[in-house]
Protein backbone atom coordinates (compact mmCIF):
# COMPACT_ATOMS: atom_id res chain seq x y z
CA UNK A 1 0.00 0.00 0.00
CA UNK A 2 3.01 2.24 0.51
CA UNK A 3 3.51 2.31 -3.26
CA UNK A 4 0.14 3.94 -3.85
CA UNK A 5 1.32 7.05 -2.01
CA UNK A 6 3.51 7.69 -5.04
CA UNK A 7 1.76 10.02 -7.51
CA UNK A 8 3.12 8.22 -10.58
CA UNK A 9 1.59 4.94 -9.45
CA UNK A 10 -1.74 6.65 -8.84
CA UNK A 11 -1.59 8.22 -12.30
CA UNK A 12 -0.81 4.82 -13.85
CA UNK A 13 -3.74 3.23 -12.02
CA UNK A 14 -6.12 5.96 -13.18
CA UNK A 15 -4.75 5.68 -16.73
CA UNK A 16 -5.32 1.90 -16.67
CA UNK A 17 -8.92 2.31 -15.51
CA UNK A 18 -9.64 5.01 -18.11
CA UNK A 19 -7.95 2.94 -20.82
CA UNK A 20 -10.03 -0.12 -19.87
CA UNK A 21 -13.24 1.89 -19.98
CA UNK A 22 -12.45 3.58 -23.31
CA UNK A 23 -11.16 0.33 -24.84
CA UNK A 24 -14.27 -1.63 -23.90
CA UNK A 25 -16.57 1.15 -25.17
CA UNK A 26 -14.62 1.67 -28.40
CA UNK A 27 -13.46 -1.87 -29.39
CA UNK A 28 -15.70 -4.18 -27.39
CA UNK A 29 -14.99 -6.61 -24.58
CA UNK A 30 -12.01 -8.80 -25.42
CA UNK A 31 -10.10 -6.48 -27.77
CA UNK A 32 -10.62 -3.34 -25.66
CA UNK A 33 -8.81 -4.80 -22.65
CA UNK A 34 -5.35 -4.88 -24.27
CA UNK A 35 -4.11 -1.35 -23.43
CA UNK A 36 -5.62 -1.21 -19.93
CA UNK A 37 -4.40 -4.65 -18.93
CA UNK A 38 -0.89 -3.92 -20.22
CA UNK A 39 -0.78 -0.76 -18.06
CA UNK A 40 -1.97 -2.80 -15.05
CA UNK A 41 0.74 -5.42 -15.69
CA UNK A 42 3.39 -2.68 -15.86
CA UNK A 43 2.04 -1.18 -12.63
CA UNK A 44 2.14 -4.61 -10.97
CA UNK A 45 5.78 -5.09 -11.99
CA UNK A 46 6.67 -1.63 -10.65
CA UNK A 47 4.96 -2.34 -7.33
CA UNK A 48 6.59 -5.76 -6.89
CA UNK A 49 10.09 -4.47 -7.69
CA UNK A 50 9.65 -1.37 -5.52
CA UNK A 51 8.32 -3.42 -2.60
CA UNK A 52 11.22 -5.87 -2.86
CA UNK A 53 13.76 -3.02 -2.90
CA UNK A 54 12.11 -1.36 0.10
CA UNK A 55 12.09 -4.63 2.03
CA UNK A 56 15.79 -5.26 1.34
CA UNK A 57 16.65 -1.68 2.31
CA UNK A 58 14.77 -2.00 5.60
CA UNK A 59 16.56 -5.27 6.36
CA UNK A 60 19.96 -3.66 5.69
CA UNK A 61 19.04 -0.68 7.86
CA UNK A 62 17.98 -2.99 10.69
CA UNK A 63 21.36 -4.76 10.50
CA UNK A 64 23.21 -1.44 10.56
CA UNK A 65 21.21 -0.21 13.55
CA UNK A 66 21.79 -3.49 15.39
CA UNK A 67 25.53 -3.36 14.75
CA UNK A 68 25.80 0.33 15.69
CA UNK A 69 24.53 -0.46 19.19
CA UNK A 70 27.53 -2.71 19.80
CA UNK A 71 30.21 -0.85 21.75
CA UNK A 72 33.54 -2.27 22.80
CA UNK A 73 35.94 -1.26 25.55
CA UNK A 74 39.57 -1.96 26.31
CA UNK A 75 39.81 -3.68 29.69
CA UNK A 76 42.72 -4.83 31.83
CA UNK A 77 41.86 -8.42 32.81
CA UNK A 78 44.52 -10.71 34.24
CA UNK A 79 47.35 -8.45 33.10
CA UNK A 80 48.50 -5.03 34.19
CA UNK A 81 50.14 -4.24 30.86
CA UNK A 82 47.91 -5.70 28.13
CA UNK A 83 44.29 -4.88 27.43
CA UNK A 84 41.54 -7.13 26.12
CA UNK A 85 38.77 -5.75 23.92
CA UNK A 86 35.33 -6.82 25.17
CA UNK A 87 31.73 -5.95 24.42
CA UNK A 88 30.55 -3.37 26.96
CA UNK A 89 27.64 -5.65 27.88
CA UNK A 90 30.25 -8.08 29.26
CA UNK A 91 31.77 -5.60 31.71
CA UNK A 92 31.81 -6.72 35.33
CA UNK A 93 32.51 -5.07 38.65
CA UNK A 94 36.24 -4.70 39.11
CA UNK A 95 37.16 -4.24 35.45
CA UNK A 96 39.75 -1.57 34.81
CA UNK A 97 38.69 0.29 31.66
CA UNK A 98 41.15 2.15 29.48
CA UNK A 99 39.62 4.92 27.42
CA UNK A 100 41.04 7.65 25.23
CA UNK A 101 40.01 11.18 24.37
CA UNK A 102 36.71 11.33 22.53
CA UNK A 103 35.50 7.88 23.58
CA UNK A 104 32.31 7.32 25.49
CA UNK A 105 32.74 5.88 28.94
CA UNK A 106 30.85 2.58 28.71
CA UNK A 107 29.92 2.23 32.38
CA UNK A 108 29.65 3.99 35.69
CA UNK A 109 33.32 4.24 36.69
CA UNK A 110 35.73 5.50 39.28
CA UNK A 111 38.71 7.41 37.85
CA UNK A 112 41.93 5.84 39.12
CA UNK A 113 44.46 7.65 36.99
CA UNK A 114 44.32 10.42 34.41
CA UNK A 115 45.12 14.03 33.76
CA UNK A 116 42.89 16.76 32.41
CA UNK A 117 39.90 14.40 32.23
CA UNK A 118 36.62 16.10 31.39
CA UNK A 119 33.28 14.42 30.92
CA UNK A 120 30.41 15.62 28.76
CA UNK A 121 27.31 14.56 30.69
CA UNK A 122 24.72 16.15 28.41
CA UNK A 123 23.11 12.79 27.63
CA UNK A 124 22.49 12.25 31.35
CA UNK A 125 21.86 15.72 32.74
CA UNK A 126 21.23 17.95 29.73
CA UNK A 127 24.11 20.23 30.75
CA UNK A 128 26.13 21.25 27.67
CA UNK A 129 29.34 21.94 29.61
CA UNK A 130 31.98 19.28 30.22
CA UNK A 131 32.77 18.59 33.88
CA UNK A 132 36.31 18.03 35.10
CA UNK A 133 36.84 14.66 36.77
CA UNK A 134 39.36 14.09 39.56
CA UNK A 135 41.02 10.79 40.35
CA UNK A 136 40.04 8.81 43.44
CA UNK A 137 42.36 9.39 46.36
CA UNK A 138 42.59 6.97 49.25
Amino acid sequence: MENFKDTINIILLVAAIVSLAIGIIKDGFPKGLINGVSILIALGIIIVVSSANNYKSEQRLAKIVASSNIQTAEVYRGSETETVTVDTRELVVGDLIKFKMGEKCPADCILINGSDVKCDQCELTGEPDAFEKKRLTA
